[in-house]
Protein backbone atom coordinates (compact mmCIF):
# COMPACT_ATOMS: atom_id res chain seq x y z
CA UNK A 1 0.00 0.00 0.00
CA UNK A 2 0.79 3.23 -0.12
CA UNK A 3 0.77 6.72 1.50
CA UNK A 4 -1.97 9.76 0.21
CA UNK A 5 -0.01 12.79 0.25
CA UNK A 6 -2.81 15.11 1.35
CA UNK A 7 -4.89 12.37 4.06
CA UNK A 8 -1.92 10.37 5.17
CA UNK A 9 -4.46 7.39 4.87
CA UNK A 10 -3.50 4.13 3.07
CA UNK A 11 -4.30 4.39 -1.12
CA UNK A 12 -5.69 0.73 -1.63
CA UNK A 13 -4.15 -1.18 -4.90
CA UNK A 14 -7.30 -1.91 -7.45
CA UNK A 15 -7.90 -5.70 -7.40
CA UNK A 16 -7.33 -7.92 -11.01
CA UNK A 17 -10.25 -7.33 -13.24
CA UNK A 18 -12.27 -10.96 -13.50
CA UNK A 19 -12.61 -12.24 -17.36
CA UNK A 20 -15.06 -14.39 -19.00
CA UNK A 21 -14.47 -18.05 -19.63
CA UNK A 22 -15.05 -17.10 -23.61
CA UNK A 23 -12.05 -14.71 -23.73
CA UNK A 24 -9.81 -17.22 -21.41
CA UNK A 25 -10.16 -19.79 -24.22
CA UNK A 26 -9.34 -17.42 -27.08
CA UNK A 27 -12.69 -16.80 -28.16
CA UNK A 28 -11.66 -13.03 -29.62
CA UNK A 29 -9.19 -14.55 -32.41
CA UNK A 30 -11.94 -17.68 -32.89
CA UNK A 31 -14.16 -15.02 -33.72
CA UNK A 32 -11.87 -12.56 -35.83
CA UNK A 33 -10.61 -15.86 -37.40
CA UNK A 34 -14.60 -16.96 -38.21
CA UNK A 35 -15.34 -13.69 -39.78
CA UNK A 36 -12.64 -13.41 -42.09
CA UNK A 37 -13.25 -17.34 -43.27
CA UNK A 38 -17.01 -16.48 -44.09
CA UNK A 39 -15.81 -13.51 -46.02
CA UNK A 40 -13.46 -15.16 -47.95
CA UNK A 41 -16.31 -18.10 -48.75
CA UNK A 42 -18.66 -15.77 -50.09
CA UNK A 43 -16.13 -14.07 -52.41
CA UNK A 44 -15.13 -17.72 -53.91
CA UNK A 45 -18.56 -18.56 -54.05
CA UNK A 46 -19.41 -15.49 -56.00
CA UNK A 47 -16.58 -15.55 -58.42
CA UNK A 48 -17.05 -19.31 -59.05
CA UNK A 49 -20.48 -18.38 -60.15
CA UNK A 50 -19.13 -15.55 -62.42
CA UNK A 51 -16.67 -18.05 -64.08
CA UNK A 52 -19.64 -20.96 -64.60
CA UNK A 53 -20.17 -20.84 -68.11
CA UNK A 54 -24.22 -20.93 -68.99
CA UNK A 55 -25.70 -24.16 -69.41
CA UNK A 56 -26.81 -24.22 -73.55
CA UNK A 57 -30.48 -26.92 -73.45
CA UNK A 58 -30.82 -27.85 -77.15
CA UNK A 59 -34.17 -27.27 -78.23
CA UNK A 60 -35.96 -30.60 -79.68
CA UNK A 61 -37.95 -30.10 -82.61
CA UNK A 62 -39.21 -33.62 -82.77
CA UNK A 63 -42.96 -34.11 -82.39
CA UNK A 64 -44.49 -35.11 -79.07
CA UNK A 65 -47.30 -36.96 -81.12
CA UNK A 66 -51.00 -36.84 -80.51
CA UNK A 67 -54.07 -35.66 -82.73
CA UNK A 68 -55.70 -36.83 -85.52
CA UNK A 69 -55.56 -36.72 -88.97
CA UNK A 70 -56.13 -38.51 -92.40
CA UNK A 71 -54.75 -42.12 -92.97
CA UNK A 72 -53.25 -41.21 -95.69
CA UNK A 73 -50.79 -38.62 -94.02
CA UNK A 74 -50.07 -41.10 -91.13
CA UNK A 75 -48.99 -43.72 -93.18
CA UNK A 76 -46.51 -42.12 -95.71
CA UNK A 77 -44.81 -40.24 -92.86
CA UNK A 78 -44.98 -43.65 -90.66
CA UNK A 79 -43.48 -45.24 -93.31
CA UNK A 80 -40.44 -42.47 -94.19
CA UNK A 81 -39.59 -42.85 -90.78
CA UNK A 82 -39.42 -46.79 -90.53
CA UNK A 83 -37.53 -46.68 -94.11
CA UNK A 84 -35.15 -44.90 -92.36
CA UNK A 85 -34.14 -46.62 -89.49
CA UNK A 86 -34.86 -50.16 -90.95
CA UNK A 87 -31.17 -50.71 -91.27
CA UNK A 88 -29.53 -49.13 -88.32
CA UNK A 89 -26.39 -50.66 -89.17
CA UNK A 90 -26.02 -49.95 -92.84
CA UNK A 91 -22.42 -49.89 -94.11
CA UNK A 92 -21.17 -46.29 -94.69
CA UNK A 93 -20.07 -45.53 -98.00
CA UNK A 94 -16.20 -44.79 -98.73
CA UNK A 95 -14.92 -44.22 -102.57
CA UNK A 96 -11.11 -45.14 -101.98
CA UNK A 97 -9.16 -44.15 -105.34
CA UNK A 98 -11.84 -42.60 -106.87
CA UNK A 99 -10.85 -39.33 -109.08
CA UNK A 100 -13.93 -37.88 -110.40
CA UNK A 101 -16.94 -36.31 -108.71
CA UNK A 102 -19.96 -38.03 -108.54
CA UNK A 103 -23.08 -38.42 -105.85
CA UNK A 104 -24.20 -41.00 -103.70
CA UNK A 105 -26.01 -44.54 -104.71
CA UNK A 106 -29.45 -44.65 -104.54
CA UNK A 107 -31.32 -46.69 -101.71
CA UNK A 108 -34.46 -48.29 -101.78
CA UNK A 109 -36.53 -47.06 -98.66
CA UNK A 110 -36.15 -50.67 -97.44
CA UNK A 111 -32.38 -50.31 -97.43
CA UNK A 112 -32.13 -46.77 -97.03
CA UNK A 113 -28.86 -45.09 -95.34
CA UNK A 114 -29.78 -44.97 -91.53
CA UNK A 115 -27.33 -41.43 -91.62
CA UNK A 116 -24.62 -39.91 -93.61
CA UNK A 117 -22.62 -38.92 -90.73
CA UNK A 118 -21.78 -35.50 -89.29
CA UNK A 119 -19.15 -32.92 -91.11
CA UNK A 120 -17.03 -34.01 -88.85
CA UNK A 121 -16.35 -37.96 -89.69
CA UNK A 122 -18.24 -40.53 -90.83
CA UNK A 123 -19.44 -40.17 -94.46
CA UNK A 124 -19.18 -36.66 -95.00
CA UNK A 125 -15.89 -36.63 -92.87
CA UNK A 126 -14.27 -36.23 -96.06
CA UNK A 127 -16.06 -33.89 -96.39
CA UNK A 128 -17.80 -30.42 -96.95
CA UNK A 129 -15.00 -30.54 -99.71
CA UNK A 130 -14.22 -33.58 -100.84
CA UNK A 131 -12.76 -37.49 -100.07
CA UNK A 132 -9.73 -36.73 -98.16
CA UNK A 133 -7.13 -39.00 -96.94
CA UNK A 134 -7.02 -37.45 -93.69
CA UNK A 135 -7.18 -34.69 -91.26
CA UNK A 136 -9.81 -31.93 -91.87
CA UNK A 137 -9.35 -28.27 -92.24
CA UNK A 138 -6.82 -28.98 -95.39
CA UNK A 139 -4.62 -31.46 -94.56
CA UNK A 140 -7.07 -34.24 -96.30
CA UNK A 141 -7.07 -34.38 -100.61
CA UNK A 142 -10.35 -32.15 -100.23
CA UNK A 143 -11.60 -29.14 -99.23
CA UNK A 144 -13.36 -30.22 -96.11
CA UNK A 145 -13.95 -29.70 -92.40
CA UNK A 146 -13.74 -33.94 -91.98
CA UNK A 147 -10.89 -36.14 -90.60
CA UNK A 148 -11.90 -39.31 -92.85
CA UNK A 149 -12.78 -40.70 -96.26
CA UNK A 150 -16.27 -40.34 -97.04
CA UNK A 151 -17.94 -38.53 -99.33
CA UNK A 152 -17.35 -34.60 -98.74
CA UNK A 153 -19.30 -31.62 -100.79
CA UNK A 154 -16.65 -31.89 -103.46
CA UNK A 155 -13.67 -29.47 -104.52
CA UNK A 156 -11.23 -32.31 -104.13
CA UNK A 157 -10.52 -35.63 -105.45
CA UNK A 158 -13.15 -38.07 -105.40
CA UNK A 159 -17.28 -38.26 -104.40
CA UNK A 160 -19.25 -34.87 -104.24
CA UNK A 161 -21.83 -34.50 -102.10
CA UNK A 162 -25.05 -34.47 -103.54
CA UNK A 163 -26.33 -31.19 -102.23
CA UNK A 164 -23.05 -29.49 -103.37
CA UNK A 165 -19.92 -28.53 -103.55
CA UNK A 166 -18.35 -26.16 -101.00
CA UNK A 167 -15.72 -24.01 -103.76
CA UNK A 168 -17.41 -20.92 -104.13
CA UNK A 169 -15.65 -20.64 -107.70
CA UNK A 170 -17.76 -23.21 -109.36
CA UNK A 171 -19.78 -22.82 -112.64
CA UNK A 172 -22.91 -23.31 -110.05
CA UNK A 173 -26.05 -22.63 -109.06
CA UNK A 174 -26.03 -21.28 -105.35
CA UNK A 175 -27.52 -23.27 -102.52
CA UNK A 176 -28.97 -22.22 -99.28
CA UNK A 177 -30.53 -23.95 -96.39
CA UNK A 178 -33.36 -22.69 -94.48
CA UNK A 179 -34.71 -24.06 -91.20
CA UNK A 180 -37.98 -23.82 -90.63
CA UNK A 181 -38.06 -25.06 -87.29
CA UNK A 182 -36.29 -21.94 -85.92
CA UNK A 183 -36.50 -17.72 -86.30
CA UNK A 184 -33.30 -15.84 -87.31
CA UNK A 185 -31.97 -16.31 -83.65
CA UNK A 186 -32.10 -20.04 -83.58
CA UNK A 187 -35.28 -20.09 -81.30
CA UNK A 188 -38.04 -21.97 -82.27
CA UNK A 189 -40.16 -21.04 -84.76
CA UNK A 190 -44.38 -21.25 -85.18
CA UNK A 191 -43.81 -24.02 -87.03
CA UNK A 192 -40.95 -25.90 -85.19
CA UNK A 193 -43.61 -25.54 -81.57
CA UNK A 194 -45.94 -27.68 -83.85
CA UNK A 195 -46.00 -31.45 -81.89
CA UNK A 196 -48.79 -32.52 -84.38
CA UNK A 197 -47.78 -34.45 -88.08
CA UNK A 198 -50.91 -33.76 -89.52
CA UNK A 199 -50.29 -29.20 -88.29
CA UNK A 200 -46.94 -30.39 -89.12
CA UNK A 201 -47.07 -31.55 -92.53
CA UNK A 202 -49.44 -28.64 -93.73
CA UNK A 203 -47.96 -25.98 -91.46
CA UNK A 204 -44.80 -26.86 -93.76
CA UNK A 205 -46.48 -27.08 -97.00
CA UNK A 206 -48.18 -23.34 -96.22
CA UNK A 207 -44.38 -22.30 -95.62
CA UNK A 208 -43.29 -23.28 -99.00
CA UNK A 209 -46.62 -22.45 -100.47
CA UNK A 210 -46.46 -19.35 -99.70
CA UNK A 211 -42.46 -18.95 -100.52
CA UNK A 212 -43.43 -19.94 -104.62
CA UNK A 213 -46.59 -18.03 -104.98
CA UNK A 214 -45.45 -14.82 -103.34
CA UNK A 215 -41.76 -14.59 -106.11
CA UNK A 216 -39.33 -16.80 -104.67
CA UNK A 217 -38.40 -13.72 -101.71
CA UNK A 218 -35.27 -15.03 -99.93
CA UNK A 219 -35.00 -12.06 -98.14
CA UNK A 220 -38.40 -12.17 -96.41
CA UNK A 221 -37.64 -16.08 -95.97
CA UNK A 222 -34.27 -15.12 -94.37
CA UNK A 223 -35.89 -12.76 -92.14
CA UNK A 224 -38.23 -15.47 -90.82
CA UNK A 225 -36.37 -18.48 -90.68
CA UNK A 226 -32.58 -19.74 -89.86
CA UNK A 227 -30.40 -19.52 -92.92
CA UNK A 228 -27.45 -21.27 -92.34
CA UNK A 229 -24.37 -19.46 -92.76
CA UNK A 230 -22.35 -22.09 -95.70
CA UNK A 231 -23.46 -21.66 -98.74
CA UNK A 232 -23.24 -24.33 -101.18
CA UNK A 233 -23.07 -24.75 -104.76
CA UNK A 234 -25.05 -27.59 -107.19
CA UNK A 235 -24.11 -28.44 -111.06
CA UNK A 236 -27.25 -31.02 -110.41
CA UNK A 237 -30.31 -32.33 -108.98
CA UNK A 238 -29.75 -36.03 -108.95
CA UNK A 239 -29.84 -37.26 -104.77
CA UNK A 240 -30.71 -40.55 -104.56
CA UNK A 241 -33.00 -42.20 -101.27
CA UNK A 242 -30.94 -40.92 -97.90
CA UNK A 243 -31.30 -39.79 -94.45
CA UNK A 244 -32.71 -36.54 -94.74
CA UNK A 245 -30.60 -35.26 -92.19
CA UNK A 246 -28.01 -35.25 -94.73
CA UNK A 247 -29.51 -31.65 -96.13
CA UNK A 248 -28.44 -29.58 -92.88
CA UNK A 249 -24.83 -31.51 -92.16
CA UNK A 250 -24.13 -30.84 -95.98
CA UNK A 251 -24.69 -27.45 -94.87
CA UNK A 252 -22.96 -27.61 -91.66
CA UNK A 253 -25.89 -26.92 -89.85
CA UNK A 254 -26.90 -29.33 -86.74
CA UNK A 255 -30.22 -29.73 -87.36
CA UNK A 256 -33.01 -32.54 -87.20
CA UNK A 257 -33.44 -33.62 -90.52
CA UNK A 258 -37.11 -32.26 -90.66
CA UNK A 259 -38.80 -29.38 -92.15
CA UNK A 260 -36.00 -27.88 -93.82
CA UNK A 261 -35.87 -26.10 -97.34
CA UNK A 262 -33.04 -25.45 -99.98
CA UNK A 263 -32.98 -23.22 -102.65
CA UNK A 264 -30.63 -23.24 -105.44
CA UNK A 265 -30.38 -20.02 -107.78
CA UNK A 266 -28.70 -18.74 -110.60
CA UNK A 267 -28.64 -17.45 -114.44
CA UNK A 268 -28.21 -20.50 -117.25
CA UNK A 269 -28.02 -20.68 -120.63
CA UNK A 270 -29.61 -23.90 -122.47
CA UNK A 271 -27.20 -25.78 -125.29
CA UNK A 272 -29.10 -24.79 -127.81
CA UNK A 273 -32.73 -22.96 -128.68
CA UNK A 274 -35.44 -24.92 -128.57
CA UNK A 275 -38.43 -25.97 -126.52
CA UNK A 276 -38.00 -27.50 -122.90
CA UNK A 277 -40.31 -29.43 -120.50
CA UNK A 278 -38.35 -30.59 -117.23
CA UNK A 279 -39.17 -33.99 -115.45
CA UNK A 280 -38.57 -34.88 -112.11
CA UNK A 281 -39.94 -35.97 -108.34
CA UNK A 282 -38.95 -34.97 -104.80
CA UNK A 283 -39.73 -36.27 -102.02
CA UNK A 284 -41.20 -34.48 -100.52
CA UNK A 285 -40.78 -31.27 -102.74
CA UNK A 286 -39.69 -30.39 -105.93
CA UNK A 287 -39.99 -27.17 -107.90
CA UNK A 288 -38.75 -25.25 -110.32
CA UNK A 289 -39.02 -21.97 -111.34
CA UNK A 290 -37.85 -20.69 -114.88
CA UNK A 291 -37.74 -16.80 -116.20
CA UNK A 292 -39.54 -15.80 -113.41
CA UNK A 293 -42.17 -18.64 -113.85
CA UNK A 294 -43.04 -21.30 -111.97
CA UNK A 295 -43.17 -24.32 -114.49
CA UNK A 296 -42.41 -27.45 -112.69
CA UNK A 297 -43.42 -28.85 -109.34
CA UNK A 298 -43.76 -32.37 -108.34
CA UNK A 299 -43.31 -34.95 -105.29
CA UNK A 300 -45.56 -35.96 -101.97
CA UNK A 301 -46.34 -32.55 -101.35
CA UNK A 302 -47.30 -29.54 -103.73
CA UNK A 303 -45.46 -26.12 -103.68
CA UNK A 304 -47.45 -24.67 -106.17
CA UNK A 305 -50.82 -25.73 -105.42
CA UNK A 306 -50.40 -26.07 -101.85
CA UNK A 307 -52.00 -29.27 -101.59
CA UNK A 308 -51.21 -33.12 -100.99
CA UNK A 309 -50.29 -35.17 -104.43
CA UNK A 310 -50.14 -38.63 -103.34
CA UNK A 311 -53.39 -38.10 -102.07
CA UNK A 312 -54.52 -36.79 -104.78
CA UNK A 313 -52.97 -39.17 -107.93
CA UNK A 314 -56.68 -39.92 -109.04
CA UNK A 315 -57.54 -36.13 -109.52
CA UNK A 316 -54.13 -35.30 -111.44
CA UNK A 317 -54.57 -38.21 -113.75
CA UNK A 318 -58.01 -39.26 -114.64
CA UNK A 319 -58.92 -36.99 -117.44
CA UNK A 320 -62.20 -35.76 -116.39
CA UNK A 321 -61.16 -35.56 -112.62
CA UNK A 322 -58.05 -33.42 -113.72
CA UNK A 323 -60.07 -31.38 -115.61
CA UNK A 324 -61.91 -30.47 -112.59
CA UNK A 325 -59.06 -30.46 -110.47
CA UNK A 326 -57.48 -28.08 -112.59
CA UNK A 327 -60.17 -24.99 -111.96
CA UNK A 328 -59.85 -25.80 -108.31
CA UNK A 329 -56.47 -25.41 -108.42
CA UNK A 330 -55.27 -23.01 -111.02
CA UNK A 331 -51.87 -22.07 -109.10
CA UNK A 332 -50.61 -25.64 -109.49
CA UNK A 333 -47.53 -25.44 -112.26
CA UNK A 334 -47.80 -29.01 -113.89
CA UNK A 335 -50.12 -29.70 -116.72
CA UNK A 336 -53.11 -31.97 -116.21
CA UNK A 337 -54.09 -34.65 -116.82
CA UNK A 338 -50.84 -35.39 -115.02
CA UNK A 339 -48.17 -37.58 -117.05
CA UNK A 340 -45.50 -39.82 -114.97
CA UNK A 341 -42.65 -42.04 -115.84
CA UNK A 342 -42.10 -44.74 -113.54
CA UNK A 343 -38.97 -45.70 -114.20
CA UNK A 344 -37.82 -49.02 -112.80
CA UNK A 345 -34.76 -47.30 -110.86
CA UNK A 346 -36.84 -45.54 -108.68
CA UNK A 347 -37.37 -46.76 -105.04
CA UNK A 348 -40.68 -48.80 -104.69
CA UNK A 349 -42.24 -46.19 -102.13
CA UNK A 350 -41.70 -43.41 -105.22
CA UNK A 351 -43.10 -46.09 -108.02
CA UNK A 352 -46.52 -46.71 -105.81
CA UNK A 353 -47.66 -43.33 -104.36
CA UNK A 354 -46.51 -40.75 -106.85
CA UNK A 355 -46.37 -43.30 -109.93
CA UNK A 356 -42.11 -42.00 -110.83
CA UNK A 357 -41.22 -38.49 -111.60
CA UNK A 358 -43.50 -35.97 -113.29
CA UNK A 359 -43.89 -34.25 -116.76
CA UNK A 360 -43.79 -30.42 -116.04
CA UNK A 361 -44.87 -27.66 -117.92
CA UNK A 362 -43.39 -26.30 -121.49
CA UNK A 363 -40.95 -23.27 -121.74
CA UNK A 364 -38.64 -21.88 -124.57
CA UNK A 365 -35.20 -20.80 -123.89
CA UNK A 366 -32.63 -19.77 -126.72
CA UNK A 367 -29.04 -20.44 -127.38
CA UNK A 368 -27.21 -17.20 -126.22
CA UNK A 369 -29.34 -16.20 -123.94
CA UNK A 370 -28.99 -15.92 -119.79
CA UNK A 371 -32.19 -17.01 -117.89
CA UNK A 372 -32.62 -17.21 -114.42
CA UNK A 373 -33.42 -20.45 -112.22
CA UNK A 374 -34.72 -21.25 -109.18
CA UNK A 375 -34.96 -24.75 -107.84
CA UNK A 376 -36.57 -25.52 -104.32
CA UNK A 377 -35.58 -29.12 -102.49
CA UNK A 378 -37.85 -29.30 -99.32
CA UNK A 379 -38.37 -32.23 -97.02
CA UNK A 380 -41.43 -32.50 -94.65
CA UNK A 381 -41.79 -34.75 -91.47
CA UNK A 382 -38.73 -36.57 -91.71
CA UNK A 383 -37.25 -39.87 -92.84
CA UNK A 384 -35.61 -40.25 -96.10
CA UNK A 385 -35.06 -37.70 -98.95
CA UNK A 386 -34.71 -37.83 -102.37
CA UNK A 387 -35.26 -35.27 -105.73
CA UNK A 388 -34.45 -36.22 -109.15
CA UNK A 389 -34.59 -33.73 -112.12
CA UNK A 390 -34.04 -34.04 -115.53
CA UNK A 391 -35.39 -32.27 -119.01
CA UNK A 392 -36.65 -32.99 -121.92
CA UNK A 393 -36.80 -31.17 -125.26
CA UNK A 394 -40.23 -31.39 -126.63
CA UNK A 395 -39.97 -32.78 -130.54
CA UNK A 396 -36.36 -34.14 -129.71
CA UNK A 397 -36.50 -38.56 -129.98
CA UNK A 398 -34.57 -39.95 -127.07
CA UNK A 399 -33.74 -43.53 -126.55
CA UNK A 400 -35.88 -45.89 -125.02
CA UNK A 401 -35.80 -47.89 -122.04
CA UNK A 402 -37.18 -51.44 -122.57
CA UNK A 403 -40.10 -49.92 -120.88
CA UNK A 404 -41.07 -47.87 -123.55
CA UNK A 405 -39.68 -45.03 -121.30
CA UNK A 406 -37.65 -42.08 -122.83
CA UNK A 407 -33.90 -41.64 -121.46
CA UNK A 408 -33.43 -37.99 -120.66
CA UNK A 409 -30.67 -35.90 -120.23
CA UNK A 410 -29.69 -34.88 -116.50
CA UNK A 411 -30.47 -31.36 -115.97
CA UNK A 412 -26.81 -30.51 -114.99
CA UNK A 413 -24.67 -27.48 -115.59
CA UNK A 414 -21.21 -30.13 -115.91
CA UNK A 415 -20.17 -33.02 -117.50
CA UNK A 416 -19.98 -34.94 -114.13
CA UNK A 417 -22.25 -37.86 -113.61
CA UNK A 418 -23.94 -39.72 -110.80
CA UNK A 419 -21.78 -42.87 -109.48
CA UNK A 420 -21.60 -45.52 -111.78
CA UNK A 421 -24.38 -48.14 -110.67
CA UNK A 422 -26.66 -45.49 -108.49
CA UNK A 423 -29.74 -46.22 -108.35
CA UNK A 424 -32.41 -43.83 -110.06
CA UNK A 425 -33.84 -42.61 -113.25
CA UNK A 426 -31.80 -43.53 -116.34
CA UNK A 427 -30.67 -40.41 -118.35
CA UNK A 428 -28.81 -39.14 -121.60
CA UNK A 429 -25.29 -39.52 -120.82
CA UNK A 430 -24.01 -37.65 -124.25
CA UNK A 431 -26.58 -35.51 -124.06
CA UNK A 432 -24.49 -31.68 -123.74
CA UNK A 433 -24.50 -30.07 -120.44
CA UNK A 434 -26.75 -26.15 -119.73
CA UNK A 435 -24.19 -23.87 -119.04
CA UNK A 436 -24.02 -20.93 -116.16
CA UNK A 437 -22.98 -17.75 -116.40
CA UNK A 438 -20.98 -17.12 -113.65
CA UNK A 439 -21.09 -12.95 -114.11
CA UNK A 440 -25.10 -13.28 -113.02
CA UNK A 441 -24.80 -16.14 -110.50
CA UNK A 442 -27.45 -14.79 -108.18
CA UNK A 443 -26.82 -15.53 -104.22
CA UNK A 444 -28.49 -12.60 -101.59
Amino acid sequence: MTSDSTTGHPTPQPHGTRQSLWRKLGGGSLSISLIVHAILLCLGVFWIFQIMPEEKTDVDFMPKGGGGGSPGVKEISNKKQRATMSVPNAPRMVAKGATSNFTLPEADPSSAMSSVGAPGGGSLSGGLGGSGSGGGRGDGNGKGFGSGKGPGLGGGAGTMNPFGMLDPNANALVGTFYDLKQNPKGRPSELGEKTNWDQIISGTREVVHHFVSRGWNERTLASTYYQAPQKVYQTKVFIPSMDAGSAPKAFNCNVPGSRWMVVYRGMVRPPHSGKFRFVGAGDDILAVRFNRRNVFDYGYESATGGFQIFSNMANLQEPEKAREFARKERGFSMPLPLQTYGYPGLSSHARQYIKGLGVGETFEARDNTDYPIEILISEVPGGFFFAYLLIEEVGANPAKTPEGLPVLPLFRLDGSEPAAGSAGPPFDKQAAPWRISRGSQVDI
